[in-house]
């Protein structure tokens, strides 16, 4: 017995192996077909279109297997479809690794390098590796020579490109697309006759092929020929009534033509294609969101979600609706749905960070930045993740990071039209005027050949060419270009006649050109579109006020008021005329006003602090000061002021404490930094050293700001290092007085005594006394705190 237990107890443990291997086996086996299911699926969902769902699918693949060549090419395409365009030339890198006789990926990796290239010879010359690999593997492939053919185009060499081309048609000429690629061809080198002649030869190969018709007539269009253009794309419809792209190519060029009769009822038949599937009805919604027909557009959203609840393109897309229309409420109901179903939903954190950039408030600017954060470390070229990101801290004035995140957009989507506005926000912002016009330039060149799509929709196209002639026309302005910015608003005016910001733009042309009737006349179009418009109804104030017409400049906001008696910023707008009539006061009374409206409205503590300051009271300026902090408390330029009036009161360590503060919350902060400097290095208060490297820091980005310049050369002085000192303040002097010729004043005496004192330092005695001389006659016209000291140095030379 002891035998027959010892002998089970050994067949027990080898039937234990047995079971874990077979268990292991399955769990292969189970691995190997969920890799596979999630491949075939995602392939399903790339012929669908639905980029988003295949990305999924395929990530699901990589998941399980990280070296699946056919989970990374799936990948690459899907990404290519979202336009994720850097992470698909990665995963078309890892899709080579992994599978060298990929020649499909192989041949759109080298294309995309020779799009992206701009005639950069060493991308050129990785296209060209990538065809000469396609060809040695297999010498008769077509798409592999109509590569070479545009890398020896990128190379100058067109006949060679050509020669190419043909040899391609040779290899098959039955083949619709070689037509078509060699017609792309003669349109880049402005041969459209040649061009012409071969999209027609496509169509003769095969009359039947919608692409070889639908190519043609977008070529139609493009020459202006839009009879014979409508012929050929109907005819792409005719031949292949089940083509979605036909079909789609057709509708949108009804929409561009403006026979919007004619473009619903193409979208109705594209939509009409696949009826049971809630993505065909997608095309029909943007269609009648892009003419203006909200309802129509949210109705049929609204009516495919209640059929498909789970179907988050359309939850997207009706989210998005929602907020274009201003219902925040709406909107921010569908996020909540999607982001209960996951709470890391890239598309729904960006809406969020839309719903709350909408608000326009430092704290929900604040939020938006933080789900775009979230978003951007999901996928760090996320394109909406780096646009919105941008806007964000440009609304919020951090425009270094604004900058930052611009040129990360830019860099990733060269031709994204949105990523082009946003740098010339940024330059505007930048105060680089000549920036602007340049990059306008470039804009507007880019929006006259914009064509709707899914990502370009009219009404985008017509925002973005608003925007760029208001950008424009306001850096030719700053250029003194008056005739040209009035032009630029003009011409924006055409996009978007309903826009209050275009008359108050044309408003402050007539200013500029000495026409106050016509700035009224603007101002007073503004508010018929806009009857509380802050900008139009400041600008009429300022007008009277510049008159001394207070009675009417009152008269103008109180017939507002009793229209809309709990408007904020009306009370603020009439404080400001109290003040212009120097009635403290009735000013502060109705800046009180304001807060009791809407205690939040920064403006009015504002105001009310220069009251204070105007009156000497500086406790209740500062007191006014720091309720900004309480709502706001990462405001550097409040830290700032307050460290002013603290330092105007002599109360020199909390002007420190002020200024780190504001340093702490932006390191770049240009006054803060200086007068911290100032503290330092001349009234003794810190670090000598610490005083010199923020005075260089602040010189090295401000190197034409006197003021800035002088606190540096003086720094210096109180070093002993009298050559430093000297440069420093010749260059404060020389700028300085620069600009005194330019704003008709007279130079400062403070940097003219400085210059003396450190010219005394260096022996120069009589280039001293030039300098102390005229700190003293400059000293006369303005109060001039050091010419007791500038008397006594002059009496020792």
């Amino acid at each position: 017995m002891r035998n027959e237990c010892r002998g089970f107890r050994h067949y027990r443990s080898l039937l234990c192996l047995l079971l874990a291997a077979l268990i292991g086996l399955s769990g292969c086996t189970n691995a190997e077909k969920a890799k596979a299911q999630h491949v075939k699926q995602g392939d399903e969902y790339l012929k669908q279109s639905k980029f988003q769902e295949a990305s999924l699918e395929f990530r699901n693949a990589i998941q399980i297997d990280a070296n699946l060549a056919a989970a990374h090419w799936g990948l690459a395409q899907a990404y290519e479809g979202l336009q994720r365009f850097p992470e698909m030339i990665e995963e078309l890198r890892k899709t080579l690794d992994l599978d060298k006789t990929n020649l499909d990926a192989r041949i759109k990796l080298g294309n995309y390098y020779l799009a992206a290239s701009n005639g950069r010879p060493e991308i050129v010359s990785e296209a060209e590796r990538l065809a000469k690999e396609t060809l040695e593997r297999d010498p008769n492939n077509i798409e592999g020579h109509i590569l070479m053919a545009g890398v020896l185009f990128a190379q100058k060499d067109k006949d060679k490109a050509f020669a190419e081309l043909d040899h391609a048609i040779q290899l098959d000429p039955n083949r619709v697309e070689s037509y078509l690629s060699m017609a792309r061809f003669y349109i880049v080198n402005n041969e459209r006759d040649k061009a012409e002649q071969q999209l027609k030869k496509a169509i003769q190969v095969n009359g039947n092929s919608p692409l070889a018709h639908t190519e043609y007539g977008k070529f139609l269009v493009q020459m202006n020929r839009m009879g014979e253009a409508e012929a050929e794309l109907s005819k792409a419809v005719e031949v292949s009534p089940n083509d979605r792209n036909a079909r789609f190519v057709l509708a949108n060029f009804y929409l561009i033509s403006k026979q919007l009769d004619k473009a619903e009822n193409a979208y109705k038949a594209l939509a009409a294609l696949d009826s049971n599937k809630p993505e065909s009805q997608l095309v029909l919604g943007d269609f009648y969101w892009m003419v203006n027909r909200p309802d129509d557009a949210i109705k049929i959203y609204r009516d495919v979600l209640a059929k498909s609840p789970d179907f988050l393109q359309g939850r997207y897309r009706l989210t998005e609706f929602l907020l274009m229309r201003g219902d925040t409420q709406g909107a921010g109901e569908q996020i909540n749905e999607m982001l209960k179903k996951d709470q890391h939903d890239r598309q729904a954190l960006v809406l969020r960070a839309r719903v709350q950039m909408q608000k326009n408030q430092p704290d929900s600017l604040k939020a938006a930045i933080e789900d775009l954060k979230e978003v951007l470390q999901q996928e760090p070229t996320s394109r909406p993740g780096l646009y919105f990101m941008s806007q964000a801290n440009l609304t919020l004035g951090l425009l270094d990071q604004a900058r930052a995140y611009a040129a990360d957009l830019e860099r990733n989507y060269p031709d994204y039209l949105p990523a082009k506005m946003t740098q010339v926000q940024v330059n505007l912002a930048a105060g680089d005027p000549k920036a602007v016009v340049t990059l306008a330039n470039d804009l507007l060149a880019r929006l006259s050949k914009a064509a709707p799509d899914r990502d370009q929709s009219p009404q985008l196209i017509t925002e973005l060419n608003e925007k760029t002639y208001l950008a424009r026309g306001t850096a030719q302005l700053q250029l003194k270009n008056t005739a040209a910015a009035r032009q630029d608003f003009e011409a924006a005016r055409q996009f978007r006649p309903n826009d209050p910001s275009v008359y108050n733009n044309l408003a402050i042309v007539s200013a500029a050109e000495g026409k106050p009737d016509d700035a009224m006349a603007s101002y007073e179009n503004a508010l018929k579109v806009d009857a509380t418009n802050f900008a139009a109804l400041n600008g009429i104030i300022t007008q009277y006020a510049s008159r001394k017409e207070f009675d009417k400049a009152h008269a103008r906001i109180d017939q507002v008021l009793s229209a809309y008696p709990n408007v904020a910023w009306l009370y603020f707008l009439k404080g400001q005329i109290y003040g212009y009539q120097g009635d403290s006061q009735s000013a502060e009374a109705q800046f009180r006003r304001t807060l009791e409206i809407d205690p939040n409205y920064l403006a009015a503590y504002s105001s009310l602090a220069a009251i204070f300051i105007n009156t000497k009271q500086q406790d209740r300026a500062i007191a006014e000061y720091k309720k900004i902090l309480a709502i706001r408390p990462d405001n550097p330029a409040v830290y700032t002021l307050i460290g002013m009036l603290e330092y105007g009161r002599q109360n020199y360590d909390a002007a420190v404490e002020n200024y780190r503060k504001a340093l702490e919350i932006d390191q770049n902060a240009p006054i803060a930094a200086n007068n911290l400097a100032w503290l330092y290095g001349v009234d003794g208060k810190g670090n000598p050293d610490e005083a010199v490297r923020l005075a260089q820091a602040v010189v090295q980005r401000n190197p034409n700001i006197a003021g800035f310049v002088d606190t540096l050369g003086w720094v210096y002085y109180k070093k002993n290092l009298y050559a430093a000192a000297y440069e420093q303040l010749q260059k404060a002097v020389t700028l300085d007085e620069a600009a005194a010729r330019t704003e008709n004043r007279s130079p400062s005496a403070t940097y003219q005594y400085h210059l003396g004192m450190v010219l005394k330092e260096k022996g120069d005695k009589e280039g001293s006394r030039r300098a102390l001389e005229a700190a003293l006659r400059y000293g006369e016209k303005m109060p001039f705190p050091y010419s007791d000291e500038a008397k006594k140095a002059l009496a020792t030379l």
